[in-house]
C-alpha cells in the first residue's frame, strides 16, 4: 500500500499545540515580525517601514490582526498572480509588486526566526510533536507499507526536525535524495532549508526589487539544516497562495512535475490524508489538479478541526471512499 499525506499549515499548528513558546504564531504572520532580524544589521525589526516600506504601507504591522494579514496577504498575492500571467517588461513597478519582493524576502527569515526558537527550546526532542504524527511514524515502520510520500505546503522545517530527531530516514526528491528510504518529502511551495549554493555577506542584505519572478534549477539549491540565517541571493520559497505554474521559478515547476507522477501513481485502496489544508481560493487550482490526478477508488481522509465546506464538496465528488476528522487520533486505525 501506498500512502500519501498532503500537510497545509493547519498540521504544523497541529504540531505546536504542545509546544509553551508564544514567540511562534502561525496564524498571524505579521504579528512577531518586529522579532525578526534584519540579516544586514542583527538587530530586530524586520517588519518595519525602514526595511519593508510597502508592506507597512499596505498595512503589514505586527499589530495587525489575523484577518487583517490574511487579507493583505490575499491582495498581494492576488495582484501578482495576475501579473504573473503577463510580459513582465510592460509592468510598472507598483505598491503591489514590491511588497510581494518584501514578502518574500520577510517570510524566509520570519520561519528562520521560529526554527531558531523551537531549537532553542528543544521541541523537536520532545513528545509534543509526535501525537500529530505518530500514525505516520507506525506507518514508517509497517511493512505493509511500500511508499510514504509527504506533500508538504509548508515553509517550515518541522517535519524535517522532528524526523531527524526520531532518527526516521527521509529522502528530499531532486535535491537531497537518499536511497532505500520509504518516506519521500516533495515541498512545492520551497522550504527554509532550500538554500542556494552559495552564501554571501550578511552585511550585504536588502531587498531584491529587481527580481522578476525568474529562479534557477534545481541544481542551483541544495537542502540545509544549519545556518540558515544567512544570505542567500536565491529563495528558496514560493509566497502563500502562489500557484506555482503561474511562476517562472524553474525549481518550483520541476518539483511540481515530481508531485504530480506521484499522485499518478496511487491506486485503489491507496490512502491520501489531507492534513490542515485551508484550500484558499488563490491557490485552489493547485489543490484541485493534484486531487485530480488521484484514483477515484483511493481512500481519502481530511483531518481539519474547521473544515472549508467548499473542500469538503469537492471531495465527496472525486472520492467514493472520503473521511473526514477533527483530530488524527484515529490515523493510526486507517493504516490496514
Amino acid at each position: 500500500m501506498r500512502i500519501m499525506l498532503i500537510a497545509g499549515n493547519g498540521m504544523s499548528k497541529a504540531m505546536l499545540s504542545g509546544a509553551h513558546s508564544d514567540s511562534v504564531d502561525l496564524s498571524n504572520l505579521f504579528s512577531m515580525g518586529c522579532d525578526v532580524s534584519w540579516p544586514a544589521t542583527g538587530r530586530p525589526g524586520f517588519l518595519s517601514y525602514e526595511h519593508c516600506p510597502n508592506l507597512w504601507a499596505l498595512g503589514a504591522r505586527q499589530t495587525t490582526s489575523g484577518l487583517s494579514a490574511y487579507e493583505v496577504i490575499e491582495q498581494i498575492i492576488t495582484a501578482v498572480n495576475a501579473c504573473c500571467l503577463a510580459d513582465p517588461s510592460s509592468l510598472d513597478d507598483g505598491i503591489y509588486i514590491r511588497a510581494y519582493k518584501e514578502l518574500v524576502a520577510y517570510l524566509r527569515y520570519l520561519f528562520v526566526h521560529y526554527d531558531s526558537i523551537l531549537q532553542e527550546e528543544k521541541f523537536f526532542d520532545s513528545v509534543s510533536p509526535i501525537g500529530t504524527l505518530d500514525w505516520l511514524l507506525q506507518a514508517a515502520e509497517d511493512q505493509s507499507i511500500s511508499d510514504i510520500d509527504v506533500v508538504s505546503f509548508n515553509y517550515d522545517a518541522f517535519l524535517e526536525r522532528t524526523f531527524k530527531a526520531k532518527e526516521v530516514k527521509f529522502s528530499i526528491p531532486l535535491l537531497d535524495e537518499l536511497e532505500d528510504t520509504k518516506i519521500r518529502l516533495h515541498k512545492p511551495h520551497g522550504s527554509i532549508t532550500f538554500c542556494g549554493n552559495n552564501a554571501i555577506d550578511k552585511s550585504a542584505f536588502s531587498i531584491n526589487y529587481e527580481n522578476r519572478f525568474t529562479e534557477g534549477g534545481i541544481d542551483e539549491l541544495v537542502v540545509k539544516y544549519d545556518d540558515l540565517d544567512q544570505h542567500f541571493p536565491l529563495v528558496g520559497i514560493l509566497p502563500p497562495a502562489g500557484e506555482s505554474d503561474r511562476y517562472r521559478h524553474r525549481w518550483i515547476r520541476q518539483i511540481w512535475d515530481r508531485v504530480i507522477d506521484v499522485a499518478k501513481q496511487l491506486r485503489e485502496d491507496d490512502l491520501v490524508v489531507i492534513y490542515g489544508l485551508s484550500y484558499w481560493h488563490v491557490d485552489r487550482k493547485e489543490i484541485d489538479l493534484l486531487l485530480g490526478q488521484v484514483s477515484r477508488k483511493a481512500r481519502v481522509i481530511s483531518v481539519n478541526p474547521n473544515p472549508n465546506p467548499h473542500f469538503e464538496a469537492v471531495c465527496c465528488s472525486l472520492f467514493k471512499s472520503y473521511h473526514s476528522y477533527s483530530s488524527p487520533k484515529q490515523l493510526h486505525r486507517m493504516i490496514k
